[in-house]
């Protein structure tokens, strides 16, 4: 009964130290360790655990992949060569399209608040358009999340791959329908946001030059689909962004240095830390045993644990490091759709939290009633989850 205990508690500290903004590892370290002092087990647990999690291949190829996505964004800004894709683009496509296409290209940039970089580039077109502050938040948060279901080189496609014990092919295999799900509802939430039709004046060529910001972001994704690491396939990307931007050789180390995030990575590592926890201390196990002895159905708690998760842990990435661990054993052999109901509700719920970082980023950036945006985003979520669980019913029922 203490583990059962022990682990309520642990996630609960999770919860009340990230209400007091204390950094996501550090909560996520102190959870683990409540867990393993808890478990019954010699203290050395929590020793013997760690050593475990750091010494294994996968934990460093997960947290070099996390890392070079964040300076593969960098080199990408510093360099310019995604802004000079996004104004070629600028007059080729409808608004409502060029709208969405633009959060969704700086979406392959799969890091924190990411949305402020998409941001000013909505801003001229909606301003052409007419919309309102609130239909450009919309825009912003939503389009920017729909690479999810077909991106391969985002934080939270490596986590769940990596935690789910599946290949990054079969994982987008099973989830790029969604990708047309999510479009679908952005185009009719979004349908009457264009209150007038304008045309542009000028049209900047679309030339050679213009489109090299996308290039390296297809190298990195083409590779990863391939079958190749993660991170080598970063690497790549971030080579040729560097070689095709011009940059200096010194540029090359400052990208490097300058565009990792090692609290990203340390989260990552916390998380792994966190699984690993779970599965020595047998905690889970005994907690579910007695939920599902309750008459609780598996299926109640695949739906109903993601979607707090979701909403609370503002980050996709994140949640999966704390719902995977938890509910997965449930599952006993890997299934793909299960595990995708709970990738679902995970992401659906976060997008329409109110603690989503880009959707505060956004709501502020362009000045919009953020209860407004979720009366938006709350309905485009439900459906989403919903499609997402009925397709994955349906395919795990074959």
């Amino acid at each position: 009964m203490i583990e059962v205990i022990g682990l309520v508690a642990a996630f609960t500290i999770i919860f009340i130290l990230r209400t007091r903004d204390v950094e996501f590892y550090v909560s996520i370290t102190v959870a683990a360790m409540i867990i393993g002092l808890t478990s019954g087990k010699p203290f050395t647990i929590l020793f013997e655990v760690l050593l475990q999690t750091v010494s294994k291949p996968d934990t460093w190829a997960l947290c070099a992949a996390v890392g070079l996505i964040s300076v593969l964004g960098y080199a990408l800004k510093e360099t310019g060569l995604m802004v000079r894709f996004i104004d070629a683009l600028s007059g080729r496509l409808p608004g409502n399209v060029l709208l969405a296409t633009i959060p969704a290209l700086f979406g392959f940039l799969s890091m924190p608040g990411g949305a402020l970089m998409s941001a000013p580039f909505i801003e001229p077109e909606a301003e052409r358009l007419g919309l309102q502050s609130e239909h450009r938040t919309y825009y912003n948060v939503w389009f920017r999340h729909l690479l999810y279901w077909t991106n391969p080189i985002t934080s939270s496609t490596i986590m769940a791959v990596t935690l789910g014990g599946f290949t990054v092919s079969q994982w987008l295999r099973v989830q790029f329908p969604l990708f047309f799900v999510m479009v679908a509802i952005g185009l009719w939430i979004s349908r009457d946001f264009i209150l007038r039709k304008a045309s542009r004046e000028t049209k900047t060529p679309f030339t050679l030059s213009s489109i090299k910001g996308i290039v390296p972001i297809m190298l990195s994704v083409a590779l990863t689909i391939a079958g190749v690491e993660a991170w080598i396939g970063l690497v790549a990307g971030i080579l040729l962004t560097l070689l095709l931007g011009g940059a200096k050789p010194g540029k090359y180390v400052e990208s490097f240095v300058r565009g990792i995030r090692w609290e990203i990575i340390l989260s990552v590592v916390s998380m792994l830390y966190l699984r690993d926890m779970i599965l020595a201390s047998g905690s889970v196990t005994s907690l579910f045993q007695s939920i599902l002895g309750a008459g609780v159905p598996l299926m109640a708690v695949l739906v109903v644990v993601p979607l707090i998760i979701g909403a609370i842990s503002g980050s996709p990435a994140m949640g999966i490091g704390i719902s995977f661990p938890l509910l997965l054993p449930l599952l006993g052999e890997p299934n793909i759709h299960l595990t995708s109901i709970i990738f679902v509700g995970i992401t659906s719920a976060y997008l329409a939290s109110p603690i989503h970082l880009c959707l505060v980023l956004s709501n502020t950036y362009f000045k919009s009633d953020v209860n407004k945006v979720i009366r938006y985003l709350a309905p485009s979520s439900a459906a989403l989850y919903i499609a997402g669980v009925l397709y994955h019913l349906a395919l795990n029922a074959l």
